[in-house]
C-alpha cells in the first residue's frame, strides 16, 4: 500500500494540489545512494517509491555488492530530478525509500552540475 507521502507526487493537472509542481520553485537534481537488500525486486521496489514522488531517475548504477551478517546487498546510486515543490521532496524521498523492506538512505546531494557527473558533490544530512 502507498502512503500519503507518494501519493503526493503524482501526476494531475489540478495546480492548487499539495505537492503540484510549482513553476516558481526550481526543479532539484539530486544524487542519493541507497544500500537495499540484494533480492529480486527490491530495485524495482525502491524505483516505484521515487516514481510514486514524481521524481524522474535519470541514472542508476550499482556501486557495489555485498554481504556478511545482514545478508546479500547492494549499493546503489541513483540520479534523481526532483518535482518543483515547494514540500520537502527529499524528507519525503527519504521516508518512502525506508518503506521498502531493508532499502536505507545512505547519502543525498544536491548535483548543481547536472545528470551523472562523477565528481564529488556537498551532501545533505540523512535523517
Amino acid at each position: 500500500m502507498m502512503s500519503e507521502a507518494a501519493r503526493i507526487g503524482t501526476d494531475t493537472p489540478d495546480p492548487d494540489r499539495p505537492g503540484a509542481p510549482d513553476p516558481r520553485v526550481p526543479a532539484r537534481h539530486v544524487e542519493v545512494h541507497i544500500r537495499l537488500p540484494d533480492r529480486p525486486g527490491a530495485l524495482g521496489a525502491v524505483a516505484s517509491r521515487i516514481g510514486a514522488l514524481g521524481a524522474d531517475i535519470t541514472d542508476v548504477r550499482i556501486a557495489s555488492r555485498g554481504g556478511r551478517g545482514t545478508g546479500p546487498y547492494a549499493e546503489d546510486v541513483f540520479h534523481l530530478d526532483l518535482p518543483a515543490t515547494e514540500l520537502d521532496v527529499v524528507g519525503l524521498l527519504h521516508d518512502e525509500i525506508h518503506e521498502v523492506d531493508g532499502a536505507r538512505v545512505s547519502m543525498v546531494a544536491v548535483r548543481t552540475d547536472g545528470c551523472c557527473s562523477r565528481s564529488p558533490a556537498p551532501s545533505l544530512p540523512v535523517r
